[in-house]
């Protein structure tokens, strides 16, 4: 079991180029995978991402990636070929055109913004073999971080689960008390009204019978004993189960709201109370888990 939630980061660098990447995860219903990369090499973007999706199941993953150029390089600024050639060039033209052969420095300055040239663009295999390098190594880590979480999660999730369990044997020793109090409060209110009817009457046994069906709670123990036998198979696989949790989670509220309705005792009314707080717990616990 894993959690949703993680961080993860590397760096590399070859040949003056750098690489710096960090990978973050949070809750989310589905898989979510964000990387946005410079404008020039956008391209590399879907191979992050694929990456990612085949780590994780579940969760709004985002990357954070950093390219530096290293290089030592003349900062964009000509070469003195580009320069000696430029200068000839015009000298050439003014000559033939009876103007001036020297050159100021103002001219010759404003030349060499001229031929200024943009900087070099990265080469794109070297980046991407270190952005994948950077992916695959922080995703690593990611997974890492939320296989530790998910230990400590599935060990809460698994001592919740028992403490239910334990719960709901307590209602099933309680539980057929029900009938038997309810034939005594019948009979005490029929006393203390003044009517005679005979215990055995039909109507009597009727109402018994009506209740006993009413508060009868055999089926939502016996669908709680499964709910949380499939809920504690789900803890032990190495696989992303959430999503099966939490709709465990629901069929388990379900009868747990059944059993309250049901129920005319203090005491089952009280640990069906409790069934939904603790449940309440482990749905927040849930929600993480990837």
């Amino acid at each position: 079991m894993r959690s949703m939630t993680g961080f993860g980061r590397a760096e590399r660098s070859s040949d003056g180029v750098a690489v710096s990447l960090q990978v973050s995860s949070v809750n989310r219903k589905n898989l979510e995978v964000v990387c946005v990369l410079p404008k020039e090499f956008q391209s590399l973007e879907r191979a992050v991402v694929e990456r990612a999706k085949a780590e994780i199941g579940r969760g709004r993953v985002q990357f954070s990636v950093e390219i530096r150029d290293e290089r030592n390089e003349s900062g964009g600024l000509p070469s003195d070929e580009q320069m000696d050639a430029a200068i000839n060039r015009i000298k050439a033209i003014s000559s033939r055109h009876g103007g001036a052969s020297s050159l100021d420095t103002a001219t010759i300055t404003s030349l060499a913004q001229l031929l200024e040239s943009e900087p070099s663009c990265l080469p794109e295999d070297i980046v991407k073999c270190l952005l994948l390098e950077c992916a695959d190594a922080a995703l690593k880590e990611l997974v890492s971080m939320r296989s530790k979480e998910g230990a400590a999660l599935e060990q809460d999730l698994r001592s919740r689960c028992r403490s239910m369990m334990n719960t709901v044997e307590d209602i099933k020793k309680e539980s057929p008390s029900m009938l038997s109090k309810h034939r005594d409060n019948l009979y005490n209110r029929l006393e203390q009204a003044g009517l005679e009817i005979d215990l055995d009457d039909e109507r009597v046994l009727k109402e018994l019978a009506l209740f006993a069906d009413r508060c009868d709670l055999s089926e939502e123990m016996t669908r709680l004993d499964s709910h949380f036998e499939q809920f504690m198979n789900l803890l032990e696989k190495d696989e992303p189960v959430g999503r099966s949790l939490e709709f465990l989670i629901q069929e388990i509220a379900r009868e747990t709201n059944t059993t309250g309705s049901k129920s005319c005792s203090i005491e089952v009314s009280k640990s069906a109370l409790a069934l939904k707080n603790e449940l309440e717990r482990i749905r927040e616990q849930v929600a993480n888990v990837e």
